[in-house]
């Protein structure tokens, strides 16, 4: 799966919440993959909004250069389960089409 820095800023919103200490292993291991390191920082030229509200970046790098992630099949089922928590709050369309991008990646049985 290719993600964008905003994928990647809406990931932690993804996830639940209230887990075990398996899922909370798992939610950390996931965080680790999509996060946001100094280099990315530095890359794509994040930074927050003059106005001390929002933060933007080089979007053009970032649209040449996404992140591709391989997530295991619990994983995505794992993130699946925080989509589901979500899907009666009311997001922005592109929380949703990255939901959207997830479901389309589980493996159908």
């Amino acid at each position: 799966m290719e993600l964008h820095v905003k994928d990647r800023l809406y990931f932690p919103q993804l996830l639940p919440q209230q887990n075990t200490f398996m899922e909370y292993a798992m939610k950390r291991g996931i965080l680790k993959k999509v996060g946001l390191t100094a280099e990315d920082q530095e890359k794509f030229e994040i930074k927050e909004n003059e106005n001390g509200r929002g933060i933007v970046w080089n979007i053009e790098k970032d649209i040449a250069q996404p992140l591709s992630v391989e997530f295991t099949k619990d994983e995505l089922e794992y993130i699946k389960k925080g989509c589901e928590a979500l899907s009666e709050q009311p997001c922005p369309d592109e929380f949703w089409a990255l939901v959207e991008r997830i479901y389309n990646a589980i493996p159908k049985k």
